[in-house]
């Protein structure tokens, strides 16, 4: 049996730091182009350390543009997020228009990319992770095939010895009323 997950099929107002930011569903052609996007963005030799970075570096690397990627394209709109009014942050706040390059200078503090990350990104990692567990698949015919490996076993090695007629125990059998015993007189034996 194939199981389809509905995906959210419109915008949703999320919290993040105090502000609350309109986020597109996460979609499959929109998560194809961010990771062409981020690949382009790390480039053969853009990686820092080149080649001579780590794969973990290297994984990580991309995980962040991807991440990046995602939330540029995911942003659709935003509320109270301000810009300070002077630089000692003491004025009032500026509110900020949800532009790409607003988006970029939002997204270049290091804090507030995490914050939206773990608001977009890592639900969104996590659902696909548990939906891709093992165990999730469902069998698929009705006789209990399935095509995950056999667990260890939980039962017996060995089937119970056979029963046979003398193991078993009689059945009760309707009985007949018993005779009453007559009270005996006392002083009498």
């Amino acid at each position: 049996m194939l199981v389809v997950h509905k995906q959210a099929e419109e915008p949703v107002w999320t919290p993040v730091m105090g502000a609350s930011v309109l986020f597109a569903p996460i979609t499959r052609p929109m998560l194809r182009r961010a990771r062409r996007a981020a690949l382009e963005a790390l480039g053969t030799e853009g990686a820092e350390g080149g080649e001579t970075a780590t794969v973990a570096e290297q994984m990580e690397e991309l995980g962040d543009a991807l991440s990046y990627a995602l939330i540029m394209a995911g942003v659709l709109d935003w509320r109270d997020v301000c810009v300070m009014g002077d630089d000692d942050d003491t004025g009032r706040g500026v509110p900020l228009d949800c532009t790409p390059e607003n988006k970029a200078m939002l997204l270049a503090d290091a804090l507030t990319f995490e914050a939206f990350d773990a608001a977009y990104v890592i639900p969104y990692v996590q659902r696909e992770r548990e939906r891709a567990a093992p165990g999730k698949e469902s069998s698929p015919s009705q006789d209990g095939i399935s095509t995950q490996a056999t667990g260890e076993r939980t039962t017996a090695g060995s089937p119970a010895p056979l029963a046979t007629a003398t193991d078993a125990p009689n059945a009760p059998t309707p009985s007949t009323k018993r005779k009453r015993n007559p009270k005996k007189t006392s002083g009498t034996s």
